[in-house]
């Protein structure tokens, strides 16, 4: 009888063992998948602003991400002369372009987007080109409104 018991009670450990198991297997996959789709999320729209800033020429008033891009964040994430330089008209664009971004995200409901840039155009009147190359950082902060909102950049040279 305590044999019969014992048995029984390693087959319900067994289940239970597995049930669990399972639960835990699908609540990873669901997070996992959760940090992709974020991350799939914020590279697009990390392509999205950094690809009107350069169609902007930076020209802020233009943008359709004011809501979540402040405006000296947008003004620096394009590479090509601002718009102090004016709609791109007084100067050639020989080489520019950017890449898809990378994106981590990170504890705290924070994330960062990584990309590469290369611009080179040559002013009117002047003989040479200008501009490089750099690889930029955009950090996202998700706010208390379930935002993603870019809360910083940096462009090492």
């Amino acid at each position: 009888m305590i044999n019969k018991k014992n048995k029984k009670n390693k087959k319900n450990i067994k289940i239970i063992g597995t049930i669990v198991g399972i639960i835990a297997i699908i609540i990873i996959g669901v997070y996992i998948y959760n940090q992709i789709k974020i991350s799939n999320y914020l590279s697009n729209l990390t392509y999205d602003i950094v690809q009107e800033s350069y169609d902007t020429y930076g020209d802020y008033s233009k943008s359709k991400y004011q809501d979540i891009v402040p405006e000296n964040i947008y003004s620096s994430m394009n590479i090509l002369p601002g718009p102090g330089e004016g709609d791109g008209s007084n100067y050639h664009i020989t080489e520019c372009y950017h890449t898809n971004p990378i994106t981590l995200v990170l504890p705290g409901n924070t994330a960062k987007s990584f990309y590469k840039e290369k611009c080179y155009y040559i002013r009117k009147n002047e003989d040479h080109s200008s501009g490089g190359e750099t690889s930029p950082t955009v950090y996202w902060k998700l706010d208390d409104d379930n935002v993603w909102r870019v809360s910083d950049f940096d462009s090492p040279p």
